[in-house]
């Protein structure tokens, strides 16, 4: 199992990549401009994710045709061997996806909504897919479905290309997506919050440090 945080914001992901459970970060252009981050800020986001315990810090290349996405592609992964560089799944995209994983240079094509796109991907040599689950939802799709297909897919045919579910709302879409077999989410630092706040957890903390006080010397 490994989670990820879908973040820029360095205090958040600080906090939480302390804790030992977040394998990572994951940006992409939105991401970084909610964070008032640009492109420009990318190595700086890499060097601060790097110290802060992520073993892997994904960047996604942009351009419009397959030598661009490549040159950038390189370019991102030349900050260091934790760099993953993330792909848009169009045509253009899956085409860089192919060159660079043939390069070994480790790979996810984004954006993805629909099975046949794993095919895609898997043939392409992507590490990593990343369906976005709450989009799906948004548009009317069968979401949890649609994910459920992609991980048959990707397990019936050898694969070793892996799902990273994107666009988590709550931690119950991660806990019923890990009973089919999905074992990355990366989700904003609100979502992930959600895994320590259970009210009946919190209230048996309590208990167990007011028996302690209780408990004499």
């Amino acid at each position: 199992m490994r989670l990820y945080l879908d973040t820029a914001d360095r205090v958040a992901a600080e906090q939480l990549l302390a804790t030992g459970l977040f394998a990572g970060v994951t940006t992409n252009p939105t991401i970084l401009r909610r964070a008032s981050q640009s492109v420009t800020d990318i190595a700086d986001i890499y060097r601060w994710a790097i110290d802060a315990g992520a073993r892997e810090v994904f960047f996604q290349a942009w351009g419009e045709d397959t030598a661009t996405l490549v040159k950038r592609g390189y370019e991102l992964r030349g900050l260091g061997e934790q760099v993953v560089v993330k792909l848009v799944a169009s045509r253009a995209g899956a085409a860089a996806c192919a060159a660079l994983a043939a390069d070994r240079v480790p790979t996810l094509l984004t954006a993805i909504y629909n099975p046949a796109q794993a095919v895609v991907a898997a043939a392409a040599g992507a590490v990593y897919i990343a369906p976005y689950l709450g989009k799906l939802e948004d548009v009317g799709r069968d979401a949890v479905g649609d994910v459920i297909a992609m991980q048959e897919v990707l397990a019936a045919t050898g694969s070793s290309t892996k799902i990273l579910l994107a666009s988590i709302r709550d931690v119950g879409s991660v806990v019923e997506l890990a009973r089919r077999g999905v074992d990355c989410f990366t989700m904003g630092p609100a979502v992930a919050e959600q895994f320590f706040t259970d009210e009946l957890t919190a209230q048996a903390e309590q208990v167990f440090e007011d028996a302690i006080r209780e408990t004499p010397a």
